[in-house]
Formats: C-alpha cells, structure tokens, sequence
C-alpha cells in the first residue's frame, strides 16, 4: 500500500470514529447496487496484491461451502462470491457487496472441517447481509470531499484499496455477535454443524493464548472469544440448534 493510501486510510478511521460515536441512529446513503459496485472494485484492487487459489482442493471445497452459505443466506440477495487466500494467515474477511475471502493458514488450522469452514464464511456472509461492513465504511467515505482532497482527485482504483484495507478493520461488539450468531443459522440452513463455531472459537482461544501475534483481524476483536462463546451458546440453546460439538444444557 503507498504511503499516500496509508495516510488517507488513518484519515478516514480518525473520521469513522467520529460519526459512529456521534449517532444514535444510522443514515445509509449507498444504495445495493453501488454499495455491490464498491465491493467489486475493491475485490478487484485486493486481488491485484494478493494470489488467490484457483482450482485448487481447498478453493473447490470454499466454492460448495460457499455455495451453500450463500443460498441460506437469502434473502437479501447478494451476488455472493467465496475465495481463498493463499497465505498463510489465521483470518477471513469479507468486503460490501459479496466478496468473502477465508486465507489458506486459517484453513489449515481448521483442518479443512466442512463444518467449521462453513461457520466462517456464514460469519463473513453475515457481515455483508446485515451490512456491517458497508455502514462502517459508509460512515469513513462519508467524508468524500477528505478523499479526493487528499488523493489529488484520486482514482476509483485508489478508493477501492482503500475500502479494501477499512474491510480489515476490527467490527463493533455488536457486529461480531451478531456475526456469530447468523453464522450459526446460515451453518445450519446450509447443512453444516451450526455447534463448529463453538470449536472455532475454543480453537483460536487457545492459538491466542499461545502466541496471540499469530491471530489475525477475525479473532482478535474485542469482545473476547471466550465472551463470544458464551453469547454463541445462548442462542444456539435458544434456538435449538445442537450438534457434534455442543448438545444444549
């Protein structure tokens, strides 16, 4: 990333801050289709800088997981599209409009489970159906006039990475429940153990506690994973949706 993107970016987060903190209520400005648009180019601008797996074993698995999350998804629809990352890295994110990207290290340390990687992308499906990510950065690049000052008129493909890198930003408590919870249903209504995310969660406790520098965006948010656990066993108990990994009590 250049250093003029780097400068806008903390720009942009400084000016995030202020209007999330400074609502009560949200206004979203960007209709679906341009918000779907933003999401393409930034896909696009990420994509440019890092290799994704093409036809590959692990890609072919993502596509029918996600294949499957996307369908249980709906409404709202949303041209879904799941890849994979081939880094290795703990993390998974997902950009406004579609795009999910799950890294081959987190992969890894899933083992490959149908079932865990299933509740990941319906985490990162939920962000982009419940528009967690379009709100946050709506409320960065409501300061257009901060952008095109600062870029010279900047490019879209400027504006594209810059989404892409807000999209790696940490989610509000609320988001990240929220997330874990409709990740669990979309698991579910897909065919998959709703309870992995529980040993997703079990897992990445452990890894940070062992070596914290090692979890990514994903994991390393706040609320605790041990606070998500707890909230992603409520509602699982609430909602009657038991399985390998927790059978309700």
């Amino acid at each position: 990333m250049s250093v003029v993107r780097l400068m806008v970016l903390s720009l942009l987060l400084a000016a995030a801050g202020v209007l999330m903190s400074g609502c009560g209520g949200e206004t979203f400005l960007i209709s679906k289709n341009e918000e779907i648009n933003i999401g393409q180019q930034a896909a696009a601008d990420f994509e440019r800088e890092h290799r994704i797996e093409r036809n590959t074993q692990r890609s072919r698995l993502v596509d029918q997981i996600g294949a499957r999350i996307a369908a249980a998804a709906q409404p709202p629809s949303y041209p879904y599209k799941f890849s994979v990352v081939a880094e290795d890295v703990n993390n998974a994110f997902a950009l406004p409009g579609g795009p999910v990207y799950i890294y081959a290290g987190l992969m890894d340390e899933l083992r490959n489970d149908p079932d865990q990687i299933a509740w990941v992308l319906g985490h990162e499906a939920t962000h982009i159906s419940h528009q967690h990510a379009i709100k946050r950065i709506e409320s960065a690049m409501g300061a257009q006039l901060l952008i095109e000052i600062a870029l010279g008129g900047g490019s879209s493909g400027d504006i594209a990475g810059i989404v892409a890198s807000l999209a790696l930003q940490n989610y509000s408590r609320d988001n990240e429940y929220e997330s874990d919870r409709v990740g669990a249903r979309y698991s579910a209504g897909a065919g998959y153990d709703p309870t992995a995310g529980l040993l997703v969660l079990q897992k990445f406790r452990e890894l940070q506690g062992r070596d914290p520098s090692d979890l990514e965006i994903m994991f390393h948010s706040h609320p605790g994973n041990t606070d998500r656990e707890n909230s992603l066993r409520q509602y699982l108990n609430a909602n009657r949706l038991y399985g390998q990994h927790y059978r309700g009590g």
